[in-house]
């Protein structure tokens, strides 16, 4: 691999910077209009669940090829390719009110944002392997400055324009920031691709060497907890600690505050132990601390509300605190495996971990109407303990430089009300 100048390394590191933040806001652009998406489809809740669900589709078979694409031409090329057809099928969202048709132009949607996204982090990976310093949790922080400028963009758009002007904008801004951006990133013949496909095995899409694939199984048994908190956050605010309508989010922001400072320590901390050190101890705290709260935030909750969301909400601060290094360690694990590119490595363990979860989350649902809620949250308490003995034995190829590969999921915090809310 050629060795680059410093200058041009800083340049990369600030377009891929940018990328990062326009990729955020696009992807979650249009997320504060879904009343009106849902109003224009004339669709249920339910259905609406259905449509949004058949998205993952759409996010998962970019997984299958990526790597492929990544290899063969570099990352830059299919970055502006994933871009345009991000923004164009965007577009098309305001445009159709027929939920079929919708479903399809979302789907797609999906398809080229998956795409973009596993592109933008193998640049990232790449990039972060001629560099000594760690720049990979700054890219992430990127993406999510800018999936908090969507959600002001976007709710500032719903009182001034038209839903079909709002995207028709932001995917004109985001292409040609995107141009100007692609220009400083590393080019194919800089990137170090050519490199690591001198060295790949080839390998079909289900041949994963043993060692990836238990990274695999541990990465989902790290991420789905941070799943099933999201997902169940604000039903568990309502039904588990008596919360108001108006505090339904606290215990999800303390669990999302938890990960940030975990993640802004993990550099710090990696002075002293080893990645798979941290991410194991990690994801033990977050067991305990997760199995405390359905053990006993509920009696609290019913002793004293107040007291019960305090308790609550902090022991969801130590779970976030301790899940924020298990799947950096994992990810940063799989770029190690001797024979298995980078791209073709982070592509796999990501497509392992959204197709499994697509069970698990039904699975959870399962869980919570039979047992409970309280009770349901032992099946990520149950990963997370997997998660730490997977990290611990097989995570050690983990390096310090690489600790913040992943960020945590993000998306919109969800408050769901009661029908006492609406008297």
């Amino acid at each position: 691999m050629q060795t680059l100048p410093g200058a041009r390394l800083r340049k990369a590191q600030i377009s891929s910077l940018f990328i990062f933040i326009l990729m955020g806001h696009s992807a979650l652009a249009s997320v504060a209009w879904v009343p009106e998406f849902i109003d224009r489809l004339g669709v249920s809740f339910v259905t609406w669940g259905t449509i949004i669900g058949f998205g993952v589709v759409g996010s998962i078979a970019p997984l299958l090829f990526a790597s492929r694409l990544i290899m063969r031409f570099g990352a830059r090329p299919i970055i502006r390719l994933a871009n345009y057809g991000g923004m164009f099928f965007l577009i098309s969202l305001a445009w159709s009110n027929d939920p079929a048709i919708w479903m399809i132009f979302n789907i797609f949607f999906n398809f080229f944002m998956s795409l973009l996204g596993v592109s933008v982090n193998s640049a990232a990976v790449l990039l972060q392997k001629q560099i000594s310093k760690n720049i990979i949790g700054r890219m992430h922080a990127g993406w999510s400055l800018g999936a908090v400028a969507a959600a002001i963009t976007g709710a500032l758009a719903t009182v001034f324009i038209t839903l079909e002007l709002f995207l028709i904008i932001v995917a004109i801004v985001t292409i040609l920031l995107f141009e100007l951006s692609l220009r400083w990133l590393l080019s194919p013949d800089e990137d170090g691709h050519m490199e690591e496909k001198a060295t790949v095995v080839k390998r079909k899409f289900y041949q994963m060497p043993s060692q990836l694939w238990l990274l695999a199984f541990g990465l989902f048994a790290a991420i789905y907890p941070e799943v099933a908190v999201i997902d169940w956050a604000a039903v568990f605010a309502r039904d588990v600690l008596n919360a108001e309508l108006a505090l339904r989010s606290v215990p999800f922001g303390v669990f999302m505050v938890g990960m940030i400072i975990g993640r802004l320590s993990m550099t710090r901390l990696a002075e002293h132990f080893h990645p798979h050190t941290i991410a194991s101890r990690g994801a033990l705290l977050a067991a305990a601390a997760m199995a405390v709260a359905a053990l006993f935030a509920e009696p609290v909750a019913d002793s004293n509300p107040t007291i019960g969301l305090i308790f609550g909400s902090i022991l969801w601060g130590l779970a976030g605190l301790g899940l924020a290094p298990a799947s950096p360690a994992f990810f940063s694990a799989g770029g190690h495996v001797p024979g298995v590119s980078t791209a073709w490595a982070v592509s796999r363990l990501s497509l392992f971990n959204s197709s499994v979860a697509i069970f698990a989350k039904a699975f959870m649902g399962a869980l919570v109407e039979g047992v409970g809620l309280s009770n349901a949250f032992f099946f990520p308490v149950i990963l997370a303990l997997i998660s730490a003995v997977i990290a611990e034995q097989f995570a050690k190829r983990a390096k310090k430089s690489e600790l913040e590969n992943a960020a945590p999921p993000t998306g919109p915090i969800s408050i769901v009300p009661s029908p006492d809310d609406a008297r």
